[in-house]
């Protein structure tokens, strides 16, 4: 059973787990983070879609958008792209924070290979049926 007081992220999508994950130690920065779930899928993975989900306090949500009308606690999406020069220090010195959620998005050729695999298995089976009624 998981205390109150633990802190903890969740790691979804295109990491080598997908896992609540408790921490380790006072700070970690999202590198360290994707690092605890082994990292990006290297078959699968978007390194430019790396999302930080997080509900702000108003004073940072009004500090971040740059804006005087924020009431309340906002749903803030935070987007590091890892294959920009400044992308990895970004993510380095970018920390995760108790109740946040890292999601890496799969790269277009991922979705793709499904798309493809999932017609030719189709196919397959097809032709499979059709070999065995022909059989009959």
């Amino acid at each position: 059973m998981v205390e109150k007081d633990t802190r903890a992220y969740t790691a979804l999508g295109a990491t080598g787990s997908q896992n609540r994950v408790v921490f380790e130690t006072q700070t970690l920065s999202a590198i360290e983070a994707i690092a605890q779930v082994g990292g990006l899928s290297s078959t699968s993975a978007d390194p430019t879609g790396v999302f930080v989900f997080r509900n702000e306090p108003e004073e940072i949500a009004k500090a971040v958008l740059g804006r005087d009308d924020i009431i309340g606690t906002q749903r803030m999406v935070y987007v590091l792209d890892l294959t920009e020069p400044t992308g990895m220090f970004e993510a380095r010195d970018f920390l995760i924070r108790d109740g946040d959620t890292v999601y890496v998005t799969e790269a277009p050729f991922t979705q793709w290979s499904k798309t493809l695999a999932a017609i030719t298995g189709t196919l397959a089976t097809a032709n499979t049926l059709s070999s065995a009624a022909g059989s009959l």
